[in-house]
């Protein structure tokens, strides 16, 4: 899910400062000694907004923190005559992503991510405790939860290193969530043990192992692609104890991307 490939079929348009290009911004641009050619810098340093319209529906692109209010004003406008569903991706620390059926509620988030466009963000993972019975599950949530155990496919193990209380990754299914979007590898971002997403994820292990309970939780975090692209993720997990046949503690971890009850912004 990198977050700025766009559309196939697609036509795509350019706002800056409030007006829609005429041309491209690469012509626009194409003497600027600060822009490097990149659709990054576009949005980052130059305060643009890409609208792309597809046959799969319509999708605004923009940075939170550089876009010019006038352009995103334009954009709500604009958007009630597009085709849905509509998607927004916006530049937060990482980039994130929303979808909506209707063009109302499209214009009514630009205009909320707005009013929220100088919000510093001093967490780059949420997580937060959840009820199962709240609401539907996705499947592989509902079984690993009904049947207190995971298939080993989608899951991946993690050990307590007793030396120094941190957890590693032992076995990574090879269909589970993080297999899919990082390989196999024990070392990909996800699996490292020494930045904040795995303090904040790893303390429901000491709980777990503790408690000798299932958990289950929503996470939404900002992590690093292969191409080194940080996004924000939002997944829904269980946590399962789970004894290896060496004595060694760890546990059992199967998750699911999806919709989360925690907003970043």
């Amino acid at each position: 899910m990198l977050a700025l490939k766009e559309p196939q079929e697609k036509s795509v348009s350019w706002v800056y400062r409030g007006d829609l290009l005429s041309r491209t911004p690469h012509a626009l641009f194409n003497q600027d000694a600060n822009w490097d050619g990149s659709d990054e810098a576009l949005f980052q340093r130059k305060g643009l907004v890409r609208l792309s319209v597809s046959d799969r529906g319509t999708e605004v692109c923009w940075s939170m923190f550089a876009c010019n209010w006038a352009s995103l004003f334009l954009t709500m406008e604009w958007i009630r005559t597009a085709p849905g569903p509509y998607k927004l991706k916006y530049f937060i620390v990482g980039w994130a992503e929303e979808t909506y059926d209707n063009a109302a509620d499209a214009a009514d988030r630009i205009s909320q991510l707005l009013a929220k466009s100088d919000v510093h963000l001093t967490t780059r993972t949420f997580v937060k405790e959840a009820d199962p019975g709240s609401k539907r599950l996705p499947e592989v949530i509902h079984q690993t939860l009904l049947d207190g155990a995971a298939i080993p496919d989608i899951s991946v193990d993690c050990i307590l290193d007793d030396a120094t209380g941190k957890f590693n990754v032992e076995r990574i299914g090879a269909a589970s969530t993080l297999a899919q979007m990082w390989g196999l590898s024990p070392v990909s971002y996800p699996c490292r043990s020494g930045h904040s997403f795995a303090q904040m994820v790893s303390q429901a292990y000491a709980k777990v192992l503790k408690t000798d309970e299932p958990h289950y939780d929503h996470i939404y975090a900002a992590l690093e692609s292969t191409e080194r692209e940080v996004f924000w993720l939002p997944y829904q997990r269980v946590v399962l104890p789970h004894r290896f046949p060496d004595r060694r503690k760890g546990v059992t971890v199967v998750t699911a991307v999806g919709d989360v009850d925690i907003a970043i912004v």
